[in-house]
């Protein structure tokens, strides 16, 4: 298997000004140059943002981040003293977090909110072929309950308890400090619970 993308996350800068502004007269070399020089870099990030599970679509999600680059480079302001690879960024995390809002998960951990054992909650496609007909229903009202909570709270449940990722490597991520992640986490596992509690039924206690 193919090592996974070195994730960079500082760019020292390697896009100037200049080359922005001749992007911006639509100079096609200019074009060509910041998506060379951004390609490795913006990989690495998505390949930490996303994990393994979606090695095979990151070139198409990294196009799809460029094309959004490339359609908002107008709106870039050179005379604000703003990094542009950290506009990039920004533009990746987001795409990033709304590829993730779109992805079920197959198991949901609502644990320790008040210091409880974890629950799990299982949806269809982790069930066996007599209980699918349950499982759908599960799913869904699962699916409407991740929609229904804040995004922000959704993608740090699901960074932290799909991915298992670290508070620390959250918070860089999402731009925010490692208690506001952890605030996050909480108010969505009291969401989660509150709009799944007559599922109690089908939550089966796992080990702490």
């Amino acid at each position: 298997m193919a090592a996974p993308p070195t994730v960079t996350m500082d760019t020292n800068n390697i896009i100037d000004h200049s080359l922005v502004i001749r992007a911006q007269a639509h100079d096609p070399d200019a074009n060509r140059e910041i998506f060379e020089k951004m390609r490795p870099p913006i990989m690495g990030f998505i390949y930490r943002m996303l994990g393994p599970t979606y090695r095979e679509h990151m070139e198409d999600i990294a196009q799809e981040v460029f094309l959004k680059v490339f359609r908002a480079l107008q709106r870039f302001d050179v005379h604000r003293g703003v990094k542009f690879s950290t506009w990039v960024f920004t533009f990746t995390r987001n795409h990033c977090l709304d590829t993730l809002k779109k992805k079920r998960l197959p198991v949901f951990s609502l644990s320790a909110v008040d210091g409880d054992r974890p629950l799990a909650i299982q949806d269809e496609g982790a069930l066996p072929p007599d209980q699918v007909a349950g499982g759908q229903e599960i799913g869904q009202r699962i699916d409407l309950a991740l929609r229904a909570i804040n995004p922000e709270q959704r993608a740090v449940f699901e960074m932290r308890e799909r991915k298992g990722m670290e508070y620390t490597d959250i918070a860089k991520l999402m731009g925010v400090a490692e208690g506001t992640v952890k605030s996050r986490l909480h108010r969505a596992r009291l969401a989660l619970r509150e709009l799944l509690s007559d599922l109690r039924g089908n939550m089966e206690p796992t080990t702490a």
